[in-house]
This record gives structure tokens, sequence and C-alpha cells, in this order.
């Protein structure tokens, strides 16, 4: 699926359900992201302000957030607990959170465009923590997993930001009351979009493309030139297209 076609699926698939995720949003953000401040006064006068920030510690949090929403756009049964679910793998989910920020930290410094590439490459770290045929990986393993599934995929996944950037501004000018809309409509794009690169570099079909794929078998077109979708990844290709763009499959005649 292109960038805009997950975008249009992701707003269709929240129509309604708005208020059955937001309240995990809003409480999951809370959390990664707390912090607490002091201030003092120097010598000359000038008050100093210092932050402390210690939402990285609940990095669990941030992963149980990701089995939420990997339910929610994959028609699981999903509930607000599932946010608290691997806090039971607290060590394991620091761990690799604290790992992962060292890598991001040590490219930086070289250049920050290597930084921000490094940090799309573990994009996928919270989708393998809260997948339980990930659960005997080492922190080591899942940070080379994440990489792996990701390698193509990091442009795709800055574009896809990108493109959420002007209805961020526009919120700002409703006073952020419109980022109730916008927050869950990103967040469902965005795992909508991981998910499925995962489930291909696992050698699955998405949801949309398995009910193509078997649509197409059911009416005996499966190796059809004729056919508007790959047989084999559902991805939808032009009459007269000999190898699929998505995944290289030759359409047979």
């Amino acid at each position: 699926m292109t960038n805009a076609e997950i975008r249009a699926w992701a707003k269709e698939k929240i129509k309604g359900k708005i208020w059955e995720i937001l309240p995990a949003l809003i409480v999951a953000s809370i959390i990664t992201n707390l912090s607490f401040s002091t201030s003092s006064t120097a010598a000359n006068g000038e008050v100093v302000r210092t932050t402390y920030s210690f939402g990285w510690l609940f990095y669990f949090v941030e992963v149980g957030m990701t089995y939420f929403l990997v339910k929610f756009v994959t028609d699981q049964k999903y509930e607000f607990n599932d946010i608290f679910h691997f806090a039971k793998d607290f060590g394991r989910c620091l761990g690799t959170n604290l790992l992962a920020g060292i890598k991001v930290f040590l490219w930086a410094l070289l250049l920050i465009v290597p930084g921000i590439m490094k940090a799309f490459s573990y994009a996928m770290i919270p989708y393998l923590l809260a997948d339980e045929k990930y659960k005997d990986l080492k922190i080591t393993e899942i940070l080379a997993k994440s990489e792996e599934m990701m390698n193509g995929h990091r442009m795709d996944l800055f574009m896809l930001i990108l493109s959420f950037i002007g209805w961020h501004i526009l919120a700002a000018f409703t006073l952020f009351l419109l980022e109730i809309w916008v927050a869950p409509y990103q967040s469902v794009a965005m795992t909508k979009f991981l998910n499925d690169i995962k489930t291909k570099a696992e050698g699955g079909s998405t949801v949309k493309e398995a009910n193509v794929v078997e649509d197409l078998k059911a009416e005996g077109k499966e190796n059809s030139t004729t056919a508007l979708y790959c047989p084999n990844c559902g991805t939808e290709v032009k009459d007269g297209t000999v190898f699929c763009p998505n995944c290289g499959q030759q359409i047979v005649k």
C-alpha cells in the first residue's frame, strides 16, 4: 500500500472509534513523557531551569501501546489494560530501549542525519517486543532484527511521518483540540505501515492482501494476466504487467 492508501485506510478505520483508543493513547503518552523541572539562581542572578526526563524508564508502556494498536488494526480484541501488558518484561524493554538510545546517540555524534536514519532503523523494536514469537531473542538480536526489517523502508517511514505535518500545524490553530482526531489517525496509520512491513518480512500477507488473494483464488484468477492484483502479495498492478513492482512475482499468462 502507498502512504496515501495507508492514510485513507487509517481514516476509515478510526471512524466512530476515536474514543475507544484515545484514552489509551493519552495515558501512554503521559507516562512515556514524564519529567520534572527544578529551578536555581546563578551567581549573576539568572534563573536556571533544569528538566529531568524519566519517561524512558517506562518503555514497556510504549510496547504495550504498540500491542494495543496492532490488535486494533488487525481486528483482534483489544482493551485499555493492554498498554500495561509488558510490565512483567520491564527489564527487557528498558534494556532494549537503552541500547537503542545509546546507538542512536553515538551515530548522531557523527552526523545528525545518520542518527535519524538509525532511529528509523529501530522503529520495529516495540513490534518485536510485543510479539510472543520473538520473546527468546536477545536485546542485540532484537536491534539487529529491527534493522533488517526496516532496511529499504526508512525513507518511506520518514515520508509517512512528514505527511502528517500539515495536520499538526492545523491543530495548532485549534489550540490543539484537533489532536483528539489527528493523534489516533497518525498512530493507526503508523501501526498499519510498520505492522505490514513486519508481516511481509515474516513471509506473510497483510489483511488486505490476504483477502484479495483469497478472492482471486476463489474466482480461479490467481494466474490471470488480466487480474488487477498480484497473485502472490495482492498488490494492485496494471493489465499487462510482467513482474509485480512490490514483490517481483512474475504475472504468468
